[in-house]
C-alpha cells in the first residue's frame, strides 16, 4: 500500500481530478506559506482541514464540509492497490497468513494481529488465494455484518484474527444511519457485493492520518475495537510490533502501547542507519529490541524459527 512519503508526493499536483476543491486548497496553502514543504505534508493539511471549528460564514463552513469529504476521498483512493500483488509476494503474504491463523475450535487466540492500517490487504489476500479462502475468514473481533446477507460464505475452520484500530476501507456507516459509528450502523462491503455500486462513492470508516482525530471517535465502534486491543495486549505472552515508528500524529497510542512494553519482543522499522527516528525508538525500547530490517524479512526469519522451535 502507498506510504505517507507517496502521499505527500501527490500534493497538490497529484490529487485526483474529482477532488479539485482539495487541491484547489492545496495550491492557495502553497502560495500562503510560500512554498514551505512542511506545510503540505498530509498530516499538516488533513488536521488543517479537520481541526477547523470557527467559520466566518456559512459559506466558508460547507466548503470546510466538501474539503473533509475530498480529504477523505483523497486517502481513500491512495490506499486502495490497483495493482495486485506478484507471484512472489502473494505466497509470501499467504505464507505469513497460514502461520499465524487460529483453529476456531480451539478455546483461545494463539495469534492476533493489531493494525493501524485501513488498507485490505489481508482480507483481498484471502480473497483471491482460493486454498485459504476455503479454510480461512477474517474475524475483525466486532460483529460487523456484510450489507448483503448473501455475501461472505458459510463457517470456516480458520480464523486470522484482526484489529483493526484505525478503521478500514471496506467498512461503511449503513445507508441512512445517523452519523455515530455505533457497531449497529456499521456495514461491510467488497468490490463483488451487489451493495457495492450503492456505497463505492461513499467514503469508507477510517481514522485519517491528523493530530484532529477526536471527530471521528463518536459511537460504540472504535471504543470496543480500542478495549478489547487493550485487553489482548495486556494478557499476551508476547508482542511484535512491525513497521510503526509511533509517530506523533498517534499521541493517543503511545501509553496505549508503552504500558506494555515489558512484553514487545521486537519493534521492526525499516528506515536508514542515520534516521533519527532510530535514535529516538531505541531511548523507547532499547538498542536490543529495536529491529532496523525489511518487515518481510524479518517474519521469514521469525517463521523459520518458530518451526525450529516446532512452535
Amino acid at each position: 500500500m502507498p506510504t505517507l512519503k507517496d502521499l505527500n508526493g501527490r500534493i497538490p499536483d497529484g490529487i485526483y481530478p474529482e477532488c479539485l476543491t482539495l487541491r484547489n486548497y492545496c495550491y492557495w496553502l502553497r502560495e500562503l506559506c510560500r512554498g514551505e514543504s512542511e506545510y503540505l505534508k498530509i498530516e499538516s493539511v488533513a488536521t488543517n482541514i479537520l481541526s477547523a471549528q470557527i467559520f466566518s460564514s456559512e459559506q466558508e463552513r460547507l466548503q470546510n464540509a466538501m474539503l473533509r469529504f475530498e480529504l477523505l476521498r483523497f486517502i481513500t483512493r491512495s490506499m486502495h492497490r490497483s495493482v495486485p500483488l506478484s507471484e512472489s509476494a502473494s505466497r509470501n503474504l499467504s505464507n505469513f497468513l497460514n502461520a499465524v491463523a487460529n483453529d476456531r475450535a480451539n478455546s483461545k487466540r494463539d495469534n492476533l494481529i493489531l493494525s493501524f492500517n485501513y488498507d485490505t490487504l489481508i482480507e483481498d489476500q484471502v480473497q483471491q488465494d482460493s486454498e485459504l479462502f476455503a479454510s480461512t475468514a477474517v474475524d475483525y473481533g466486532v460483529n460487523i455484518e456484510y450489507a448483503d446477507r448473501s455475501a461472505g460464505c458459510g463457517p470456516r475452520p480458520r480464523t486470522i484474527d484482526l484489529l483493526k484500530l484505525h478503521g478500514s476501507l471496506n467498512w461503511y456507516p449503513v445507508k441512512g444511519a445517523v452519523e455515530e459509528f455505533d457497531l449497529k450502523n456499521v456495514c461491510r462491503v467488497e468490490p463483488g457485493d451487489r451493495s457495492f455500486p450503492m456505497y463505492e462513492k461513499d467514503n469508507p470508516i477510517f481514522i485519517p492520518m491528523a493530530h484532529a482525530k477526536d471527530s471521528f471517535l463518536r459511537g460504540s465502534l472504535f471504543n470496543v475495537i480500542w478495549a478489547k486491543a487493550d485487553y489482548y495486549l495486556s494478557n499476551a505472552d508476547e508482542i511484535f510490533v512491525i513497521g510503526y515508528g509511533f509517530p506523533q500524529t498517534d499521541g493517543n497510542s503511545f501509553p496505549f502501547l508503552l504500558k506494555h512494553r515489558d512484553r514487545i519482543r521486537n519493534v521492526v522499522v525499516f528506515e536508514p542507519k542515520w534516521d533519527a527516528s532510530l535514535e529516538r525508538l531505541e531511548r523507547l525500547f532499547g538498542k536490543g529490541v529495536v529491529v532496523c530490517e525489511d518487515a518481510q524479512n524479518f517474519l521469514n526469519g521469525l517463521i523459520l524459527d518458530q518451526k525450529r522451535k516446532g512452535l
